[in-house]
């Protein structure tokens, strides 16, 4: 039987308000956020009749789709915290360090004032923003800002994987199915599913690159949460099973992207906090956005050095020869945009499909970014994503994390698994926002910190406090 991807996104609503009644309101929050993202179909699409249907996007920006799980959820969980905990919204405190936000969030509406014949999409694209980021970002700032939270946050994303094991490994053998199966037309169902070994996997999400990264994310967590031992178990599991279950199952979904981020990004959870390198992490960041200002510039073009050097011919040609060939592929739709989108670089064209009278459409999402929304747009969404890795290696050690786990450096790790998929990809996890807003602020809002001093429970503010002690953590989920 099909569910309607409608009807599967609307009765969404009111199943995420009574997890709020069911559950803590972070625990609720979680499950609408991560649970959401895992289950509900992308959007109610519509199949045309065409074997690559290019022009969807995703979820992760305004399209000819407006109801999507991105806005779904974020409507959700920002309704659920105003019907049952609306007194939490005092605790927001504007800062520096939500610039990045702020601009990204006014992007769609300064894109639509320059404009003026896409003012009715510019407006769109704003609700559509402040629903899809906007909204799990405050719920972050909010809710996620003290180490005890972080960790719970860290432990739902390590269950989101695990819940995906079993899809994982049916699709690897029957091929990408569960989908179609239940929400009916998937527009990239067989876009590079055919594998070395099998077929790589979807399950609900929106592509199999994706898939890729939300499992290879789910990894690197559980790599860090057994290494550092801040969990014993995952849903009575032993924390090291699941490691390596989530590592296995990752490098067997045969997304090399993917695999290639968590091998990079691993050292983020072996390595001491006091000795990891800001010269690394600055000079990664630095990459991310030396790329991107790399490709505007457009000075080098790649089908051109493919075409005239031997050697980059040869690397091509033997890609394209194990069915390797997508990243050329990528790089070369981009090349065939970068002049339109120049055209608009300020503050973009104010429309998504702004490529129309290209060839099919660019495949990053930064590069989408920059057409619709220029400079300001782009600027927004790479500070938006990098702050939190820059932050957590240039301030060590938060107040809240007592003793050498600081988690931060693996949750920003995490962040960057997506942030650097989003150089050639047009996605981002968008729970990742919970995270993200999060620690954002850390060093500034630190509150509501649950340890346990000596064989006493205690948090800051408590009588039995003592922050500059050894506490005992718990372990177990």
């Amino acid at each position: 039987m099909i569910v309607s991807p409608l009807l599967a996104l609307f009765a969404w609503i009111p199943i995420g308000l009574l997890l709020f009644r069911r559950f803590p309101v972070r625990v609720a929050l979680l499950i609408n956020f991560v649970g959401g993202w895992a289950v509900l179909p992308a959007a109610n699409y519509v199949d045309q009749g065409k074997a690559f249907p290019f022009w969807i996007l995703g979820t992760s920006l305004e399209s000819e789709y407006f109801i999507t799980k991105a806005t779904i959820i974020g409507f959700t969980g920002i309704l659920g915290v105003f019907l049952f905990d609306r007194a939490s919204f005092k605790r927001f405190r504007l800062t520096v360090w939500d610039l990045a936000m702020g601009m990204w969030l006014i992007a769609p509406l300064l894109s639509a004032i320059a404009n003026p014949d896409n003012i009715n999409e510019g407006m769109r694209g704003e609700i559509y923003q402040l629903l899809a980021w906007g909204s799990p970002y405050l719920i972050g700032r909010l809710y996620f800002v003290d180490t005890h939270s972080l960790r719970l946050a860290a432990k739902a994303f390590v269950i989101g994987g695990l819940a995906y094991i079993p899809f994982c490994i049916f699709e690897m053998i029957k091929g990408p199915q569960i989908y179609v199966r239940l929400y009916g037309y998937q527009p990239f169902q067989m876009t590079g599913a055919q594998r070395f070994i099998g077929f790589r996997p979807i399950g609900l999400l929106e592509n199999g690159n994706q898939l890729g990264i939300w499992m290879a994310t789910a990894s690197l967590i559980a790599i860090w949460l057994w290494w550092r031992k801040t969990a014993s178990s995952i849903l009575g599991i032993p924390i090291l099973l699941v490691a390596i279950a989530l590592f296995i199952v990752t490098i067997l979904c045969q997304s090399t992207g993917a695999i290639v981020l968590l091998l990079a990004l691993t050292p983020f959870v072996f390595l001491d906090p006091r000795y990891l390198s800001r010269t690394v992490s600055v000079l990664l960041v630095l990459g991310i956005l030396a790329f991107a200002a790399f490709r505007i510039a457009n000075v080098v073009q790649l089908r051109d050095v493919v075409k005239q050097n031997p050697t980059a011919h040869a690397v091509a040609s033997y890609l394209k020869s194990i069915g390797k060939g997508s990243l050329g592929w990528r790089l070369s739709q981009d090349e065939r945009h970068i002049t339109t989108a120049l055209n608009e670089p300020i503050l973009g064209f104010g429309k998504w499909d702004w490529w129309n009278e290209g060839v099919e459409r660019p495949w990053s999402l930064w590069l989408l970014v920059f057409g619709l929304y220029g400079y300001v747009g782009l600027v927004a969404l790479e500070g938006l994503l990098l702050i939190p890795a820059l932050r957590a290696v240039w301030f060590p050690l938060a107040r809240s994390d007592i003793g050498y786990t600081n988690m931060r450096h693996t949750l920003s790790a995490a962040v960057l698994i997506s942030a650097i998929d989003s150089l050639l990809n047009s996605a981002v996890i968008l729970p990742l926002l919970l995270v993200i807003g999060g620690m954002t602020i850390w060093s500034s809002n630190d509150t509501e910190v649950e340890v346990e001093v000596g064989y006493q429970r205690a948090s800051k503010g408590h009588p039995g406090w003592r922050g500059s002690q050894n506490p005992r953590r718990k372990t177990s989920a």
